[in-house]
């Protein structure tokens, strides 16, 4: 766009009071934090589950 053509709508608006809308600002969402048991951190650890090993001949036991 040339300057004068810019000049002259920069003019018109300010005559005719028109405002041009500005971008909204975005807000950021809070993330609220999980709050967990000590009996549900060890489950998502798996110290409850069962382990194995193995055996002679390739066998796998529990312990």
């Amino acid at each position: 766009m040339s300057q004068q053509l810019r000049d002259q709508l920069k003019e018109y608006k300010r005559k005719h009071n028109i405002q041009t809308p500005h971008p909204k600002k975005k807000t950021s969402k809070k993330k609220k934090k999980e709050r967990l048991s000590h009996r549900e951190v060890e489950n998502l650890m798996g110290m409850n589950r069962p382990t194995y090993r193995r055996g002679k001949g390739g066998a796998m036991k529990q312990r």
